[in-house]
């Protein structure tokens, strides 16, 4: 009778014990994912609000909290918007600094004299150095005449 009863005593604590793991294994995995919430959701917005919504959505709804959030959070991170508008500004450079012909608007290179497409004259040839000038220069910067 008596190893029966220390038989049950000891399920008893090892089921303590258990449950005792279990719980502390679950409220750090809640954590954990609070933190990774935060991290995200940070990386994505500055807005306090969807910070805060997004760690409420988590802090209560734990596991489904985290799906709730996934289909919801910004689908870019501040990083990527930044880097594509400093690829759209590039693009909008480049098109910029395109030269055209100021007649017929077309494409034009830079050491063209003449546009090849309607005869406008584009720049003057310095008469000493031969190097190209702006019509609007009345002296060559590369030679000083």
């Amino acid at each position: 009778m008596e190893t029966l009863q220390n038989l049950t005593v000891n399920i008893g604590a090892i089921l303590q014990i258990f449950l005792a793991f279990i719980g502390a294994f679950g409220l750090a995995f809640w954590l954990s994912l609070l933190i990774w919430t935060y991290r995200d959701i940070r990386s994505r917005t500055r807005d306090i609000f969807a910070i805060l919504l997004a760690l409420l959505l988590v802090a209560i709804f734990n596991v489904l909290g985290v799906l709730l959030y996934l289909l919801l959070r910004p689908r870019e991170t501040l990083a990527e918007q930044y880097e594509r508008s400093l690829e759209e500004e590039a693009l909008l450079q480049e098109i910029e600094s395109r030269r055209v012909c100021p007649s017929c608007h077309m494409p034009v290179e830079d050491d063209f004299l003449v546009c090849p497409n309607c005869m406008t004259r584009l720049k003057n040839k310095c008469a000493n150095c031969e190097r190209l000038m702006q019509l609007d220069w009345n002296v060559c910067p590369y030679c000083g005449t």
